[in-house]
């Protein structure tokens, strides 16, 4: 049977190790620094870590540099036919006029004339007049949609947005580097049937001149590199060695259809608890796979797309943690809008899913996860989820205390701007912003994670009040009263009855004062005792806060909306 040879065997060969070959003299005298050999043994056609792109002194030196360029596979020879760069006119744009014919063209700077090299990375220093900036071929950055970090780095997000390091800049106080990520490199060269070509040149100063003279070779199809000496005739180190040549790296051999994404996707489907065999007592699982799975239309034997699965609610706290990436409203966990999956809550406060929306609409990467918190179906089901998805009836659903916390601070905002036609929050910083719209029904009974929502809500509700605007509503006659006092004032002076409007506002403010802004000590336990909270676990205890303070915020914004009524 004939063999059958892979087309990336013949366009891109196996890396054969080719050592320097010295025509005269050699390396042996020479200083450990000023060896060639290690420099090049790190140096690889197919790196699995990172890749150096670009490299230069951070002083006016030129001792050292590297950079690099594109080329298609079938230019490799041409790249590598000499050791000294080929890189032409790429990397800037401008005119050139060719003679005899006097023809003017403009070049636009993103490939030499004869298409051979094309730019893929440059620093530019804008003549000292801006901080340098670092530039890459737009494709690049495009194919991860990559993502810029203050220090000049960039990352990309995976199909469960989680993030991957892309770009680093390393820097010392001699020298910076540009390094990429090799796979994903690689990836990139791949998906557009390219190659890199690295360019490197290392002169090392020595305190005499090589004699015999060093003049040494490495030539294979992977790169092409020199080694030779010379004599500057300089009192102070006279002699030098340069190591000057380019490199070849890969791309990586992947079928073009896993090249769609500018990363790996995992086909990975772990079997979930559905229910328990009530005869022995073990645990009976299933697939999430959606395509094995059972549905109105087809029964394979399995369990239905629809049966539910259930999950500690701790689950969700990778989520929770963070705010600016992840959101759970209405009976849905999303991510940045590169995913999102249904989930409820049963009676017993455990997270319910769908078996086939594990598979469906959770991102491989993520699954694990969630299989860690499976535990047997206990509790019953979610009623509402279960007549709005199952029964398509019309349901409002279990109340939603962090929703309406959310609709009573803007319906308090609105009707207090109109009475007093000045705003009564501050601007968000945009942290906080991110921080208090990440709110959240509590994921465990811990008392941090309690702590931690209640020092977010009191910032939110009461540490971001206008304190001068508020010192304009009627009745507040202390020029210095700060916000909740000048509520306590405006509300006494209507006749209303400023324990039920102010009294949960002061227990937010005394829980955030006397248990996780300072020491927690006697006058925490009192706070809760007062507010008849002692008995309850510390989730229960935010929960009934958060309500308590979004029913106060509303009726404070119904007495505004009466005042400002009357005086129409």
């Amino acid at each position: 049977m004939a063999k059958t040879v892979r087309q990336v065997d013949l366009v891109f060969p196996k890396l054969v190790a080719v050592a320097l070959i010295y025509s005269s003299g050699s390396c042996d005298d020479l200083p450990e620094h000023a060896r060639p050999d290690g420099y090049l043994a790190p140096l690889t056609a197919t790196p699995t870590e990172w890749v150096t792109v670009l490299g230069t002194p951070v002083h006016d030196r030129f001792d050292w540099g590297i950079s690099s360029h594109l080329t298609r596979p079938e230019a490799r020879s041409y790249a590598l036919k000499e050791y000294t760069g080929t890189r032409a006119m790429i990397g800037s744009a401008g005119i050139s006029t060719f003679y005899p014919e006097m023809r003017t063209v403009f070049e636009e700077g993103l490939r030499d004339k004869d298409e051979r090299a094309e730019f893929f990375v440059q620093r530019r220093t804008h003549h000292g007049l801006a901080e340098p900036t670092l530039e890459f071929t737009p494709s690049f950055l495009w194919y991860f949609d990559a993502i810029p970090r203050n220090d000049g780095s960039w990352y990309y997000l995976d199909d469960a947005g989680r993030d991957h390091e892309l770009v680093r800049t390393r820097r010392t106080d001699t020298e910076l580097r540009i390094d990429i990520a090799a796979l994903p490199l690689r990836r990139y060269f791949a998906v557009r049937s390219r190659l890199l070509v690295i360019q490197h040149d290392r002169i090392t100063r020595l305190d005499h001149v090589p004699d015999p003279e060093i003049d040494a070779v490495e030539r294979s199809d992977l790169r092409h590199f020199a080694f030779h000496s010379g004599d500057i005739h300089s009192v102070d180190r006279p002699g030098f060695v340069r190591l000057v040549g380019k490199q070849i790296v890969l791309p990586i051999d992947a079928a073009p259809a896993d090249l769609a994404r500018p990363h790996t996707s995992e086909r990975r489907f772990p079997d979930y608890t559905v229910g328990v065999d009530p005869s022995t007592g073990e645990r009976i699982t299933s697939t999430c796979d959606p395509d094995k799975l059972s549905n109105y239309f087809t029964d394979r034997g399995t369990p239905h797309y629809l049966t539910r699965v259930y999950f500690r609610r701790e689950v969700l706290n990778r989520y929770t943690s963070q705010p600016s990436r992840y959101r759970i409203e209405a009976g849905r966990l999303s991510c940045l809008g590169l995913w999102g999956i249904s989930i409820g809550t049963n009676p017993e406060g455990l997270t319910e899913v769908y078996l086939g929306d594990l598979g469906r609409d959770l991102p491989a990467e993520e699954r694990d996860h969630w299989l860690s918190f499976n535990v047997p179906p206990s509790g019953g089901r979610d009623e509402g989820r279960f007549s709005r998805d199952i029964l398509g009836q019309w349901t409002d659903g279990p109340p939603d205390p962090l929703r309406r916390l959310f609709a009573a601070r803007e319906h308090f905002s609105t009707a207090l701007i109109t009475l007093l036609g000045q705003a009564v929050y501050k601007t968000w910083h945009p942290a906080d912003q991110i921080a208090f719209e990440g709110l959240h029904m509590p994921t465990s009974s811990e008392q941090h994670e309690a702590d931690t929502l209640i020092l977010l809500l009191a910032k939110g509700v009461i540490d971001y009040l206008n304190v001068k605007a508020l010192r304009r509503l009627p009745g507040v006659t202390d020029p210095k009263a700060l916000g909740i006092n000048c509520l306590e004032a405006w509300v006494i002076s209507s006749g209303e009855d400023s324990d039920t409007l102010i009294r949960p506002l002061r227990l937010l403010q005394g829980l955030r004062s006397t248990g996780p802004a300072h020491l927690r000590g006697k006058d925490w336990h009192a706070t809760l005792t007062r507010a008849g909270l002692d008995g309850l676990r510390p989730d229960e205890q935010f929960v009934q806060v958060l309500t308590l303070t979004g029913d106060a915020l509303r009726a404070l914004a119904q007495h505004a909306e009466t005042q400002h009524q009357s005086t129409q």
